[in-house]
């Protein structure tokens, strides 16, 4: 683990430099005969990076609840992102930025860690390590680390499988409950995890089963329930999503239009690199669950994902970069993280 926290402090002060920098660059003044532009104030360029922080939706969602009182919270939303959000500001009496960045960091923490758990019982711990520190390295996996709620999905999921391997039912239902009032993806989720269930219960007495599966299951009805009007249009959601619009398109020949056309090939080349790590785990992998978890978790991503939203959603499925660092040398992962820091320093550059 410690080599994924290096590798996150590293790469949160790389990409929070180049974007100073970028800032800087937009409102210095060209100057003839000088390469760097003078810098503004320290005060100046930190205002203009939180201003760009504020454009988020979870940053404008938590200051308005935060003009409410504290009880009313959970009557004016059911997202826990914004539960905890709003808990931080009180408690450290904060404004809504700060609040969200350092929940939306502390998510990605134990997303990272999670990870890294999920991955060492899947395979050997460097497998493991290598597989968090692509994660971090993912060129939108900044997006986690300013302020939004996928970084709560991402640590739900990850925790969810990690706890139904250990057999901690009590953790998972819980963690599916609050997914379940986060993100959709709880619905394609749960079959995944009642199977798991019951691949582990099964041997179990009736009883012991029983009692397992009410603490397992009842959070996530209860949610559901509480949600209803969230989930009713959830079947149009599925046919909107990326899944069934790669499959159509695989069907109708139309894969070398859309997919490959300008603004979506980001998202495709995301798409393939995640595939193509989820078959490896498949390929690499010695038991049948260890072979079926990435690639199950990449097709439920899919399925409640739209596709322009792949390159940042499909870290949900970072499992699937244990199967990529299963399977290449050391020279090669080199050049995958290299790869990955440029991407993710022009991404910073393109947002700032």
């Amino acid at each position: 683990m410690w080599k994924i926290f290096l590798t996150f402090v590293f790469h949160r002060f790389l990409i929070f430099a180049i974007a100073i920098f970028t800032i800087n660059a937009k409102i210095s003044p060209q100057n003839s005969g000088r390469v760097i532009r003078p810098f503004q104030s320290q005060s100046v360029l930190l205002h203009k990076f939180m201003e760009r922080v504020e454009e988020g939706s979870e940053v404008r969602a938590l200051s308005v609840l935060n003009e409410q009182p504290l009880g009313k919270m959970f009557e004016l939303t059911q997202d826990p992102f914004l539960w905890i959000s709003r808990f931080v500001s009180f408690a450290l009496q904060i404004n809504s930025v700060y609040s969200v960045l350092i929940v939306s960091n502390l998510l990605l923490l134990l997303f990272l860690w999670e990870l890294n758990t999920l991955g060492s019982r899947l395979a050997l711990p460097e497998v493991a390590s290598g597989a968090g520190v692509l994660t971090v390295l993912w060129m939108t996996s900044y997006e986690l680390s300013l302020g939004s709620n996928l970084s709560l999905s991402c640590f739900l999921v990850t925790m969810l499988f990690r706890t139904a391997i250990d057999s901690q039912w009590f953790f998972a239902g819980i963690g599916l409950g609050l997914l379940a009032l986060n993100d959709r993806i709880a619905i394609g989720i749960a079959p995944l995890l009642i199977y798991l269930f019951w691949y582990f219960q099964r041997f179990n007495p009736a009883s012991e089963v029983l009692k397992k599966g009410v603490f397992f299951l009842a959070p996530v009805i209860i949610a559901v329930v509480l949600k209803w009007k969230y989930y009713q249009d959830v079947w149009l959601f599925v046919q909107g999503s990326a899944f069934v619009n790669v499959i159509t398109a695989l069907r109708t020949g139309s894969i070398s239009q859309w997919p490959l056309g300008q603004n979506n090939f980001g998202q495709t080349i995301s798409l393939l690199i995640f595939l193509a790590g989820a078959i490896s785990a498949a390929v690499v992998n010695s038991s049948f669950i260890h072979r079926l978890l990435p690639i199950a978790i990449f097709i439920v991503v899919l399925a409640f994902s739209s596709y322009s939203t792949l390159a940042s959603r499909l870290l949900i499925a970072g499992i699937c970069f244990e199967g990529i660092t299963a399977s290449l040398s050391g020279i090669f992962l080199r050049l995958i993280q290299l790869a990955l820091i440029i991407m993710s320093c022009y991404e910073i550059v393109s947002l700032f």
